[in-house]
């Protein structure tokens, strides 16, 4: 076999193209896609909190989308009004040591996220009554109970979709008994980001979103009352709007390469590398 010059210098540095001087750095060093075949990032590029829309949807889509349970499938509704939205993740790491060494092993632990939103408070359905657009199939109220049918978890007898009983969530539009067990039902949340060229940029799926906290801030010199929440969630999922006629299942949610040409590869050939 003949020997393969390995030219280190390439594998090493990227910065031959540098001139910090004349160019921007997506102009020196364009990814393997090319960033969309454009040599720089234009000001269309750019995302900015108007090109995001955040909606309420079910807490499991794979539930929500089963056809038997759910025949007419589910629905995702934008909220309106939100000021703010904050997405965590967090996962904490555990550093070992050991003797004979001054090295150490850092192990990963399990992740959690969590999400805050804040939204302005008006006539019609609150934060918490927003939050449940997507997950709630049908629902109405007596003067002292909640009746719900859920998308995710439908409670089912002798085949039958009845309705769930809880403790009132609140008095009209306003929803804040956080205590009424209505607001253990999980919700999931949606997020769409498009730049100022309303070309997508990647779309996100909160499953499993239980609601922690509530708040409704109220003082005198304010001209606009605002509620705000927090929810933990279980996991994220990418997702793909798409018209149900176009949509096929296992290759309209992927994730896009990160260093690699975008390739449909076939996965009977890398059969022992993944």
């Amino acid at each position: 076999m003949a020997n393969q010059k390995i030219e280190l210098d390439s594998l090493i540095t990227q910065t031959g193209g540098w001139e910090w001087e004349d160019k921007h750095v997506t102009q020196a060093f364009s990814s393997p896609t090319g960033i969309d075949f454009n040599t720089s990032i234009g000001i269309h590029d750019i995302v900015e909190s108007g090109t995001v829309l955040i909606a309420a949807g079910p807490a499991d889509l794979d539930t929500a989308g089963d056809p038997v349970k759910n025949p007419l499938g589910y629905r995702v509704v934008p909220i309106g009004l939100l000021e703010s939205a904050q997405v965590s993740l967090n996962k904490p790491l555990s550093r070992i040591f050991e003797i004979g060494s001054r090295l150490s092993y850092i192990i990963p632990g399990r992740t959690v996220g969590g999400i805050a939103l804040s939204r302005v408070f008006f006539d019609g359905p609150s934060i918490l009554k927003a939050m449940y657009f997507g997950e709630v199939k049908a629902d109405f109220a007596t003067m002292d109970k909640k009746l719900v049918q859920f998308i995710s978890s439908p409670y089912l007898k002798n085949g039958a979709r009845l309705y769930e009983k809880f403790a009132n969530i609140g008095s009209g539009n306003l929803a804040m008994n956080l205590a009424s067990s209505f607001f253990d039902q999980p919700i999931g949340l949606a997020f769409f980001f498009k730049d100022t060229q309303t070309d997508t940029v990647g779309q996100t799926y909160f499953e499993g979103c239980r609601i922690s906290t509530y708040n409704l801030g109220i003082s005198a010199g304010m001209n606009v009352l605002t509620e705000s929440i927090n929810l933990e969630f279980v996991r994220v999922r990418p997702i793909l709007t798409a018209e149900s006629i176009d949509y096929v299942k296992g290759e309209n949610i992927a994730d896009v390469n990160i260093v690699s040409p975008i390739t449909n590869y076939d996965l009977t050939s890398l059969e022992g590398n993944i």
